[in-house]
């Protein structure tokens, strides 16, 4: 399988990111916003705002009740499920970060804790470490490691990157625990092949 992962944190007009964002936000399971400390308002996630949000012929509420019966059905725990939200969710939190120049330092610093707080609560890491990593990462320079500052435009890539790196990680898991839950160990004869052809684009007319 093959995620685009420039789709995690950029979308053109008629685009919309991965669907289980958009789901999340429905709001159709039961307390899960409030898990995961999103907001009514998808615009204050612009990581996945960017072009569409909605699409006229798919619910996203009843997707999300599909998805969330998918994972019981496929043998998730009720720890792994929540694990899968809470990570989903983290990556739209990391779009809304701010940082900003600090003086006519080439150093960037956060602008702002209120996000990378949420976060950290949500991966389950301490704040200050996440912020560290970000604004000052420990690079191997030959046998040693040094700290190497960053600017806002570097932080803000970091950021982005980390974000396409997590979802990545996540959908490689995720295609791993399916397999394992749907393979019968008995010998087979054939097999059935999905193709996925790109279908990010929504369309007001079907060509």
């Amino acid at each position: 399988y093959l995620l685009e992962k420039a789709r995690v944190i950029s979308q053109q007009t008629l685009e919309r990111s991965y669907h289980i964002f958009y789901q999340i936000m429905s709001g159709s399971v039961k307390g899960l916003k409030e898990k995961c400390f999103l907001s009514n308002n998808i615009y204050d996630y612009m990581v996945i705002a960017q072009g569409k949000t909605t699409i006229p012929s798919v619910d996203d509420g009843e997707e999300m009740e599909l998805t969330d019966e998918a994972f019981n059905i496929l043998g998730f725990t009720q720890e792994e499920k929540d694990n899968i939200y809470r990570i989903t969710a983290a990556v739209m939190h990391m779009g809304g970060m701010k940082f900003k120049q600090k003086g006519r330092e080439e150093q960037a610093e956060a602008d702002g804790t209120e996000e990378g707080d949420r976060v950290a609560k949500l991966l389950g890491c301490v704040t200050e470490d996440l912020y560290k990593n970000l604004l000052k990462p420990r690079i191997k320079v030959g046998t040693e490691f040094v700290t190497k500052g960053q600017n806002k435009e570097q932080v803000t890539n970091a950021v982005g990157a980390l974000c396409k790196g997590i979802f990545d990680r996540l959908f490689k898991w995720l295609v791993k625990k399916c397999n394992e839950t749907l393979d019968t160990k008995q010998k087979r004869a054939q097999f059935i092949g999905v193709l996925d052809i790109a279908g990010f684009e929504i369309f007001d007319v079907s060509i």
